[in-house]
């Protein structure tokens, strides 16, 4: 079987200000883990995230055929982004962040035959490199091609033991 590359058909946003605050977006239709090409950039993951403890996580998953370049990363709390450390499961309640949750549904639904159309909004304060917080907004249509009403979830974007372990240093 042949993958698809669809990392062209998502759009981006530059920084932009609004009020007191930035923000960056990244919009586009998810392909089906496993029927498109996946793009990890390993090095601009590592010079995002290093020595911050955190994540440079991808706004929308590289499974997804997303690109893994700078413009779809951004620092990331990392027990929200993945399998949170076991000593942390309860206050991320269960072994993945909400983040790590809500790709996990959308995995699900496209394999179940559904279309996702998302747009992740990441803000920050002004000036800074760490997100405060990502709007999450998405449309599935079912296999028939029926819209369901447009999902949103907000994420705030704290603080991790491990990004204050690195300040530390």
């Amino acid at each position: 079987m042949s993958l698809r590359d669809i990392s062209n058909q998502f759009v981006f946003k530059k920084r932009w200000r609004q009020g007191s605050f930035e923000y960056e977006e990244i919009s586009g239709e998810l392909g089906e883990p496993g029927t498109v090409v996946t793009h990890r950039s390993i090095t601009p993951q590592r010079t995002m995230s290093r020595g911050t403890g955190e994540h440079a996580g991808h706004r929308i998953g590289i499974q997804y055929g997303a690109p893994g370049d700078v413009r779809n990363l951004s620092l990331q709390n990392p027990n929200s982004n993945t399998f949170a450390p076991k000593v942390l499961q309860e206050a991320f309640r269960g072994p993945g962040g909400s983040y790590h949750n809500l790709e996990s549904h959308w995995t699900l639904k496209l394999h179940q035959g559904y279309r996702i159309k998302v747009t992740v909004r990441d803000k920050y304060r002004i000036g800074e490199q760490r997100p405060i917080s990502r709007a999450v907004e998405w449309t599935e249509i079912d296999p028939q091609g029926r819209i369901a009403p447009r999902h949103r979830l907000d994420f705030g974007n704290f603080s991790s033991p491990q990004q204050r372990a690195a300040e530390k240093k």
